[in-house]
């Protein structure tokens, strides 16, 4: 199975920087905002990811099934 990674990128980058951002804001600390932003972004990246390559997108009814 050949998966693309634009489409996850494209969904957790925004939410990651905007975490990010929101933590330097509020601890005026710039490493933990990084880190913050980083680690929400790579969440979201591998969750959206793992998502889409095992998720059902097959939407024909199988033999025998109702």
């Amino acid at each position: 199975m050949r998966v693309s990674l634009v489409y996850p990128s494209l969904l957790a980058v925004p939410p990651g920087i905007a975490f990010g951002v929101g933590t330097v804001v509020l601890t005026g600390s710039t490493g933990i905002g990084l880190a913050a932003g980083v680690g929400v972004g790579f969440g979201l990246f591998l969750l959206i990811l793992v998502g889409t390559e095992l998720g059902s997108t097959d939407r024909e009814p199988r033999p025998g099934g109702e």
